[in-house]
């Protein structure tokens, strides 16, 4: 890198800096610092969850499917994702919408209006601890690019993505998380498309790229990635996309309204229709280029790192700006989910605290100590290298557990028959299934998934048929529902 690329990092720091300390001087309540006071634009709200979708992962886990198989990673994560969102447009989004103008904080605070406290506070704690997981992930790979384009020692790339990303959204919240996506959209499309363009004319444009990629290369789903997996992985990011991963949920509940929510929602999918394969085509024309790579997932930073600094200097920084923007707008988001269910759902709940400035001061402080879990937790891939690639650590751990918890979330938003019963069922029938066939069998990740979706499943809609309501539980729910 040259003295330009570091000038660039630096301004990028400096205009992080001023986005939180502005975002800082408007938080006055918990509804401020978890919901931007539930008045987020609607095409705010619709970058800001599209760009959460990514991070410095998916140029580096994306990277190494995309080289090694293709057209197969748009078929399996930008398809998916954006059928997804559609299907939240339609259902989920105006729903967390409508709740949003409610006055809700949280993603889970309406699960004990809805069942009662025990699911709310069993699916707070199993997000919190599956979510610690993806957030290392995130962090490791931005420390990969680190150390490629700079030559920074690992372990200390982690510590510094880490620390000011913590930092960061320590003072901040949302707000500043959003306005912060907004901010990395703009920085990443500049490089991105750059460098879209330059490769593209190295290949001889789009037919050379297609004529000299090798057989099956363009395959909509090839590899260990067969139809049964992408089937599985869309209901898993459906889930994700529509509020299972909570501080997506967050973006829909900001606007504060059922329509802006859907208009959101709406834009989020076409943008994942549309903008990842600018992302991906560099990632083909790789295997084009350099077919014998030695670590694949590094394809995208190789190519980076060939045709930037011809271009023009400085550009290399800002690619790096944007990558690092991603991730820590991505990782700031998770983390102030994950806060606020900590802080709301959990500890307030159960220390029967409704005091907001008490549990506002707390928010901070737990914050930043899931910061340093966050930290610690970027240290698996190189701690346990066994365990594979960060795409199958995230698609085990983090995708392999989100179902049962998404699936009484989302359903009881919609659902009206069943009761916390089924909804503490379901989540534990999940989490059971998952253990035995991942420990117990050892099945691969489809035959589980599968496995577990079905008795989450079962178990919601089956729940209805067995029990019967009690008169309060009939009143409870259908008050809950009005409104939605």
């Amino acid at each position: 890198m040259t003295p330009l690329d570091y000038v660039v990092l630096v301004i990028y720091s400096m205009i992080v800096l001023a986005i939180g300390y502005f975002a800082t001087r408007r938080i006055k309540s918990l509804g401020d610092y978890f919901a931007g006071g539930w008045k987020v634009p609607w095409w705010l709200a619709a970058v800001s969850h599209h760009v959460s979708g990514y991070s410095a992962f998916a140029f580096v886990a994306y990277a190494g499917i995309a080289y090694r198989y293709g057209f197969t990673i748009y078929t399996i994560w930008a398809l998916t994702i954006s059928i997804g969102v559609l299907i939240g447009a339609l259902v989920f989004a105006p729903r967390w919408g409508a709740l949003g103008k409610k006055g809700i904080v949280s993603p889970l605070q309406f699960l004990e209006e809805r069942y009662s406290l025990a699911p709310r506070i069993a699916i707070a704690i199993s997000f919190t601890s599956i979510k610690f997981i993806d957030l290392g992930l995130k962090i490791f790979s931005l420390a990969v690019f680190i150390n490629a384009f700079i030559g920074l020692d690992i372990v200390w790339s982690i510590i510094i993505a880490g620390g000011v990303s913590v930092a960061y959204m320590v003072t901040g919240g949302i707000l500043a998380s959003i306005w912060t996506d907004f901010a990395q959209a703009i920085i990443q499309f500049i490089p991105t498309i750059i460098l879209f363009f330059a490769a593209l004319q190295a290949v001889g444009g789009f037919s050379g790229l297609v004529s000299k990629a090798p057989p099956g290369f363009w395959q909509p789903l090839s590899g260990p990635y067969d139809f049964p997996y992408w089937l599985a992985f869309l209901i898993v990011v459906t889930l994700s996309y529509c509020g299972a991963t909570l501080n997506l949920a967050q973006r829909f509940i900001s606007v504060g309204e059922a329509k802006e929510a859907r208009k959101a929602a709406l834009l989020s999918a076409l943008l994942y229709l549309t903008y990842p394969v600018a992302m991906f085509v560099p990632m083909w024309i790789a295997r084009i280029l350099y077919p014998n790579l030695d670590k694949p997932d590094y394809a995208y930073a190789v190519i980076a790192r060939e045709f930037l600094p011809r271009i023009a200097p400085g550009l290399l920084g800002l690619l790096l700006v944007a990558l690092f923007a991603a991730t820590m707008s991505m990782v700031d988001s998770d983390l102030n989910s994950l806060s606020a269910v900590f802080t709301i759902d959990v500890y307030g709940r159960l220390k029967k605290i409704t005091n907001e400035k008490i549990l506002l001061k707390r928010a901070a402080i737990i914050t930043l100590i899931f910061g340093i879990i966050m930290v610690i937790a970027s240290f698996v891939p190189l701690a346990f290298p066994q365990a594979g690639g960060i795409f199958d650590i995230m698609v085990k751990w983090y995708a392999g557990l989100l179902g049962p918890i998404g699936i009484p979330l989302l359903l009881g938003l919609v659902y009206k028959r069943t009761t916390w019963r089924g909804a503490l069922a379901s989540w534990a029938g999940g989490f059971i299934i998952w253990a035995i066939f991942s420990y117990g069998f050892k099945t691969p990740w489809t035959i589980t998934t599968w496995a577990q979706l079905i008795t989450s499943f079962a178990i919601f809609f089956l729940e209805p048929m067995i029990t019967r309501k009690s008169p309060e539980e009939i009143k409870k729910i259908e008050k809950f529902f009005e409104g939605l």
